[in-house]
């Protein structure tokens, strides 16, 4: 069988090293150890240099037998329509060397196993990753979308696990494609020529060219004749031109592939529930109006603010814990603006915080972009640790108690919710 996107074995070497050490440091690093113990002279340095060197060597072993592993798996199991970064490592190895011993088929059950019985969270996670996709930005009709495929995903795990591949399959297919479309603007994964979307990221292991674009021409081989040969083909599939699909080592090679796919298109997803985020927002700038759950509808820096100030309020818990007190020093003390740049507020930041005069009850906030001012307040009373929010056109006048703008948690501004 060829080997789409491999090459020769030295360009597939380069493939992982780039993956797995993109500015070579590390790789030159042990490289320049070379393959024989030549630290006899570094033993003239003392024991504990003598015992670094011996360090080093182990850690040159281990790389070089686990690049080695990562080869052999690329090289025999994506040919036969595995991806094999997401299963045992050990059981990875024992099927290259069944299927290098002349026994593909064995190899292949072997791994099918992988995905089924104890296996069987890797399906449920697939699932639950693809749930989750265009969250976290707003984004509910994108999130509702990724939910309904997960709910079709459900269903193929169900009829994975009750040996009707027969359905598994077309429905792995068509996520597949979906998923790959919803990422790539519309560009497919089980096509050729313009229409064919580019998997290949040579920073990440999953989709350097000698796994996930060759895997794409795998699973995008034509059939131009009925058969029943197990052909991995969708086109073969979908076009009735396959008639011996409906196996278990194939259902299980489309999990493999649909996981490593999944990985590929997580970020590509989130950016752009993030770019329908800022597009909506932009829209909205200036508005004073509010939606129907009384949330007000210029939201921008909203969600950034929401987390930075939590991240503070629980962090002061933690240190009221250790100190008896909450310490007044956490904005520009503990936390920097590198802390909150990150969280995605800009470098004039504008967080405020105050602490009691009696330590016991410390509050933060800012003001947005839209000069709505979010803040969140935390108190150790006798009872333990409480948490109030707050969201009005103007800095609060003070802690929790003292300005009518703070709210609990069960009855905390829209804002905040």
């Amino acid at each position: 069988m060829a080997r789409p996107g491999l090459g020769d074995a030295a360009e597939l070497r380069r493939q992982i090293r780039h993956a797995v050490d993109p500015d070579g440091a590390r790789l030159a690093l042990l490289d320049a150890i070379g393959d024989t113990n030549q630290g006899s002279w570094v033993r003239l340095l003392g024991a504990r240099a003598a015992a670094q060197w011996d360090q080093l060597h182990v850690l040159k072993r281990d790389h070089d037998t686990l690049l080695t592993s990562m080869q052999d798996a690329l090289e025999v199991l994506v040919p036969r329509g595995w991806s094999p970064f997401q299963m045992d490592t050990s059981t990875v190895r024992e099927a290259v060397s069944v299927a290098r011993s002349g026994d593909g088929d064995a190899a292949d059950e072997m791994l099918a196993g992988q995905w089924e019985g104890e296996g069987a969270w890797r399906t449920k996670r697939v699932c639950d990753r693809v749930r989750t996709m265009g969250a976290g930005a707003r984004q509910r009709d994108l999130e509702s979308l990724f939910q309904q495929r997960a709910r079709l995903l459900v269903k193929a795990k169900q009829h994975h696990e009750n040996h009707s591949y027969e359905a598994s399959i077309p429905i792995l297919h068509a996520q597949m494609e979906g998923v790959v479309m919803d990422a790539a603007a519309g560009k497919k994964f089980f096509t050729k020529g313009s229409a064919k979307a580019d998997l290949a990221d040579a920073r990440q292991l999953v989709t350097i060219e000698a796994c996930l674009p060759a895997l794409q021409a795998v699973f995008g081989e034509n059939v131009s004749h009925t058969q029943a040969a197990g052909s991995l083909s969708r086109h073969g599939v979908a076009h009735g031109r396959e008639l011996a699909y409906d196996t278990r080592a194939n259902s299980a090679k489309c999990w493999s592939v649909l996981d490593a796919i999944v990985e590929w298109a997580l970020p590509l997803t989130r950016s752009e529930a993030e770019r329908r985020l800022a597009e909506q927002q932009a829209a909205r700038a200036g508005s004073q109006a509010v939606d129907e759950s009384g949330r007000r509808v210029d939201d921008r820096e909203f969600r950034e603010t929401r987390d930075v100030l939590t991240l503070l309020g629980t962090s002061a818990i933690g240190h009221c814990r250790t100190r008896g007190s909450f310490r007044p020093d956490l904005v520009g003390g503990v936390y920097t603006t590198a802390d909150f740049t990150r969280r995605g507020l800009p470098a004039d930041h504008g967080i405020q915080m105050e602490v009691s005069d009696d330590g016991r009850t410390a509050w933060f906030w800012r003001c947005t972009i839209s000069g709505w001012v979010l803040a969140y307040a935390v108190a150790d009373h006798d009872q333990g640790m409480v948490e109030w929010f707050y969201a009005r056109p103007s800095q609060p006048s003070g802690p929790p108690g003292a300005d009518l703008g703070w709210s609990e948690p069960f009855t905390r501004t829209p804002d905040w919710s």
